[in-house]
Parts: structure tokens; sequence; C-alpha cells
């Protein structure tokens, strides 16, 4: 065997013997670092004990003399520390609530607050030189190194990973890196517990009864599905589509434009009316819900504008209509596809020049309130028939939000699930029933055309009469009522069957934009490289 004489093994001699040495030592210390992070992922969905043990591995193999996990509070929006561990400390402390330990951030407030909101890590040598920094109780108040991460569950930011050290200059951008890793285990976890934590806050917040505390919170959104929480308002959320509403609500919430809320019967629209209402500066004033299809027009018109005393025959003093009772808040018309043209032109001034006149009445009355509209009907198709009045749909339709139907968001099936079996159980004082395993499948394949009415009427026959067969029966016998056919038809022609094809590859086709898309008609007509009228027209048509 030929032996390599060193004099001929080009070897750098640039390179530091006791750096190299060093730097395999290191590389070392992140492997096992990364050994002990996926070991502490067994203990999922234990989110407690998955926190506890990355921070415990963390403490053991890097340099850093304090550690904490940072999460967004799910009804106020601030940052609370949930998890800690100190450099003298044995153990880490994990809060299974929104911790009192230390301030909480806001978002954009200091250096966690401004990563919460930014989605972007940071690395800082020197916090004396950093004007973001603020001191924070169970970080130390030696603080002069610092890296904090941002933990992200399906694109969003949710929480904050911070790591510090008292010497200056203590951490490098392989820190960042190797930690890096860490805040997205982190995630991982947070993503497989987050419903358990939820539905706990969820708890808390119902069994306090906190119903002044949430109206003053910064925002009255929780993430699990939407639903009400003893008509509080509570806008819950699981699903990505549902996030996307809950942004649009965020940005209108405290501004006056009027608001179109499309959707199926049953998906919670007046769940998103109050939530828009709940976050406004008109929170504390008047919610007055009004449904347009539940009375004649003659009616609705003195129900909506109010009459003066001998107006018509009955007419015995002045009412107040629901515009005036309004007044300084916000109205919701339910159903507003359904209001004749002569009362259409009447809410047209009213929103135009906010004032109107009631029956029998002389002089006009001037009103302060948000108009808040929705309908389970295509408006659009309405327009283009002459049925609606074009100039009103394009006042009313300033801010479009379409709910989507449950059967796209059965992710939150679990979570309606458990919030209606307690709601019930409470009600009627009974032991909530755990759902056998054969009706969790036939929900999840179920079509669900009632959506989450739907869902809460069967739990609810479930918690009383406890016959889950029965469900399954009903659900089984609906499922199949089909549209009737003719019935002197019985052979098909194959110009049906290649148009009946194609229709089911059309609807398909669709359907996949609109989900790539998250329901943006827009977007989805773009994708599909056809015109949004076009578009509009096939989700009518397919029932979409």
């Amino acid at each position: 065997m030929e032996l390599i004489n060193s004099q001929d093994f080009n070897f750098d001699q640039s390179v530091n013997p006791q750096n190299y040495k060093s730097s395999l030592i290191e590389k070392n210390k992140e492997f096992i670092l990364f050994q002990k992070i996926q070991g502490a992922l067994r203990n999922l969905p234990d989110f407690a004990e998955t926190c506890k043990k990355i921070l415990d591995a963390l403490m053991d193999e890097v340099d850093a003399e304090n550690c904490s996990i940072m999460l967004k509070d799910p009804v106020s929006g601030d940052l609370t520390i949930r998890a800690a561990r100190g450099k003298n400390q044995k153990d880490t402390v994990f809060y299974p609530t929104s911790s009192r330990i230390g301030r909480a951030f806001k978002p954009g407030e200091g250096i966690a607050g401004w990563v919460l909101q930014e989605g972007k890590a940071v690395l800082i040598n020197d916090v004396h030189e950093e004007p973001r920094f603020v001191e924070v109780a169970g970080l130390g108040k030696n603080v002069r190194s610092l890296i904090c991460l941002p933990i992200m569950d399906k694109g969003q930011v949710v929480g904050v990973f911070n790591i510090s050290h008292s010497q200056k200059g203590a951490f490098d951008e392989g820190d960042k890196l190797a930690l890096t890793y860490v805040s997205t285990q982190v995630g991982a976890a947070f993503g497989s517990a987050r419903f358990f934590l939820e539905m706990q806050e969820m708890n808390r917040l119902m069994k306090k009864g906190q119903r002044e505390e949430v109206s003053r919170a910064s925002t009255t959104f929780v993430e699990v599905g939407e639903m009400m929480a003893q008509d509080q308002g509570i806008f819950i959320y699981a699903s990505e589509k549902m996030r996307r509403i809950k942004e649009i609500i965020d940005q209108v919430a405290n501004t006056d434009v009027t608001v179109l809320i499309q959707g199926e019967s049953g998906v919670g629209k007046e769940v998103v009316a109050r939530s828009v209402h709940l976050n406004s500066f008109r929170r504390d004033k008047p919610f007055v819900k009004v449904n347009c299809a539940a009375l004649p027009a003659e009616l609705l018109e003195s129900e909506l504008f109010g009459y003066e005393k001998g107006a018509f025959t009955g007419a015995y003093r002045r009412k107040p209509g629901k515009f005036e009772l309004a007044n300084g808040g916000t109205i919701f018309l339910d159903e507003i596809g359904e209001i004749s043209p002569y009362l259409q032109a009447k809410l047209l001034q009213v929103i135009q020049d906010h004032e109107f006149s009631r029956l029998g009445g002389k002089n006009d009355v001037k009103v302060d309130v948000r108009i808040i509209v929705a309908t389970n009907r295509n408006i659009e198709q309405a327009v283009r028939e002459g049925r609606f009045r074009e100039d009103l749909y394009y006042r009313l339709n300033v801010v479009n939000i379409t709910v989507p139907p449950l059967r796209v968001r059965k992710e939150e099936i679990p979570v309606f699930i458990e919030y209606f079996a307690n709601k019930f159980a409470a009600k009627f004082n009974k032991k909530p029933k755990p759902l056998p395993e054969y009706l969790w499948r036939a929900f999840k394949d179920y079509h669900w055309p009632g959506n989450i009415r739907e869902l809460e009427n069967l739990i609810q026959r479930y918690i009383v009469l406890g016959d889950a067969e029965e469900i399954i029966k009903e659900m089984k016998n609906f499922s199949r009522q089909l549209p009737p056919r003719e019935k002197d038809k019985e052979l098909i022609s194959l110009k049906q069957v290649n148009k009946e094809a194609i229709r089911q590859v059309e609807k398909e086709a669709i359907f996949r934009a609109l989900e790539q898309t998250n329901w943006h008609r827009k977007k989805a007509a773009q994708l599909l490289q056809i015109s949004y009228k076009s578009l509009l027209n096939k989700i009518k048509e397919f029932g979409l």
C-alpha cells in the first residue's frame, strides 16, 4: 500500500487545528440538540411536556442563560410567556393558561412584538444599542445578547421563541440557524396540540362569564371554529378560509363601510356580522337584526323606518323603526335579496344621505348607523336579471365576505361537536356523551347541506336521545334524495352522457380553483382563464 507523504498532502496551513476541533465540537452539540428535540416531540399531543423537554434540551446544549416560549393569547392577541427556564432553575416551568409572568406584548411592541408582527428572526449582540428592546421579567434583568424567532403554524405566527445571555456578543448566525430548526419544531408541536389548548381557553372564558372583559378586549377572535359562545359574539375559527375572513374583519371593523356577507344558510353569517360590530368603536351601541324575508313588504317598511300616529288604520301612536333603534350602532339586514324594489330605493337613500322619513311622516329623520347585510342567494344574478337594483348592490358591496360551507372546512367539525356537546349537556343537565367511532366517520363523510346549524341540531338530538344509529339513518336518507327525473325517459343518449361528463369535470375544476385561491372568486377566474361573470354563473349552476 502506498503511503501518503505528509508533505504531498494538500492541507491548508491557515486552518487552525484548535478552531477545527472547536468546529467539530459545535457540530456535535448541534447534532445532540437536534436529537433531544426529536425526542421531546414524542410527548405530543401533550404540548406542556413537549415545551418543557425542548427548553430543557436547549439549556443543556446551548450556552444560554434564559429561554422562553411566548404564545399569542387567543382573546387579546397579546404575547404572553407560556414556558420558561433560567440557568439556575432545575426544571422548565409551563403555564397552562396565559401567564401573568412578565408583561404582555402587543404586536409590534418590543422585540418580541416586532417578531410576532413581522414573522422574522432577530439576532441582537447588544440590547443596549437596540431601541426596540424592552426589559421583561422571566428573561432576566441583565440581558445583553438575544435571539428571538417566530413560531409558525400553517403559515401564521402564533408565538415567539427567545434565548438570552448576559454577555455581549454571546450568539452568532450559526446559533440563529440552529435555533430556527427548534422554533420550527415548537410550531409543529403547537399545531398538533392547538385544538386542545384553545378549547381550554374557550372553556375558561365561558366558565368565568367574562362578557365585559371580552367586549373590551382588542379583539373577539378565538382560533378554533365558528359559533356564538354564550351570546358574546366570539368568532372562533380553525381553518385557513376562516382565518382569511378574520383578517378582513380586522381590517374593516373600525371603519364605517357597508359589508355584504354571502354564504349558504346555516354557515354563520350573523356571527360574522356580530364580530364586525363587537370589534368596532360601535361595540357599546345597539346591534339590531332584521330578517327581511320574515315580513311582507308593507310590514317590513314600517319595521325598518317606523311610522307616525295615524299613518294607517291601527297606528294609534308613533313607533320608531329599526334604523332609529340602531342609531349610533349597527343594523344587520339578513336576507337582503328578498326586499321589494320600492324598499330598495328607500334603503339606497338611507345609505347615501343617512336620513329617511317614517310612514306618514313629513320630516326626515337623521341617523348615524353602520349597515351590514347578508344573503344566501346569488345577488349578482338578481342584479343581472333586474330583480335587485344595481346602484344599491354597489353601495352594499363595498366589502364582500363569503363564508364557506362546512363541507369545505371539515377540519372544524370536531370543534363544533365539542362545543355543542358541552353546551347542550349543560342546558339539559346531562353528562356529555362521547360520540361512537362510526358516528364520527359518518359526520366526516357527510355533505352537510344545512351546514353548522344542521350539525348543531344533530348534536342536540344526540345529547337528548343518545341514538347515534337513528342519526346516521336520517343522514343517509337525506343523502339519497336526488332531484326527480322524468319517469318515461328510460334511455340516456350519448350526447347527454357527454354533456354530463363535461359538466362534472367543469365543476371539479372550478371547485379546485376556488379551494386553491381560498374562495377568492376573481383570482379563481384568472386561474381558470374565464371571465368573472362566467365564473359566477358556473358557481350558481353547480351550487358551489
